[in-house]
């Protein structure tokens, strides 16, 4: 859902097949000839409500809208109370938590192309880490549910930041290391210089 006011149209078409507003004059004349023939069929007077509403009963058989929604947070509760259609006219399907295989395969891809340069075993032990830290607090959000009689969604989209968090904060680091090598290649490049400088003076106050 890029804005929230798409939510808006989507309630409409579920609801009545319509979204005020939508159709220019080209349009109700295409919907016009498309439909008038039913009204014929249905022996229906073809005046326009009933021409528009033929295309509508079209609509509704045909349309098919998939959403896939987040329970975090409070979007997903406040999507509902405003938007009734997303409850009444659509068939909610909950999924489950993925399997080992799935987590695996997905930080497996992810590691690949996200071109950190890891060793290969580094690799294998950090797909084991992210598996078991998200499996951990899938567990942990169980128990939290069975003492506090609260919901806490560990979703695939918990796993996917993870990883990426993990890849934005390892960059970063590497960032930070990067430079502090080389201030302190510089720091041990003056050191050398001065020493040779001290070296070159001592000497010629000796010639002296």
């Amino acid at each position: 859902i890029i804005n929230e006011t798409m939510l808006e149209d989507i309630n409409g078409i579920l609801n009545s097949g319509d979204v005020p507003n939508l159709y220019g004059a080209d349009d109700l004349e295409a919907i016009t000839t498309a439909c008038k023939p039913e009204c014929a069929r249905k022996r229906i007077q073809p005046t326009k409500i009933n021409i528009f509403a033929q295309y509508l009963l079209r609509v509704k058989a045909n349309i098919h809208v998939v959403l896939c929604m987040s329970p975090l947070g409070d979007a997903f509760r406040t999507r509902l109370r405003k938007f009734p259609s997303l409850v009444n006219c659509c068939t909610i399907d909950w999924f489950q938590e993925w399997p080992e295989e799935a987590l695996q395969s997905v930080a497996a891809r992810f590691l690949s192309s996200s071109n950190l340069e890891l060793k290969p075993e580094v690799e294998k032990s950090l797909i084991e880490f992210f598996q078991f830290i998200h499996q951990s607090i899938e567990k942990a959000s169980v128990e939290f549910l069975n003492k506090m009689r609260r919901h806490f969604y560990v979703t695939p989209t918990s796993y996917l930041e993870l990883l990426s968090t993990y890849s934005k904060v390892l960059l970063m680091k590497r960032k930070e290391i990067g430079t502090l090598r080389d201030r302190l290649s510089i720091g041990v490049d003056v050191i050398v210089s001065t020493e040779k400088q001290v070296n070159e003076l001592q000497a010629t106050l000796r010639d002296m």
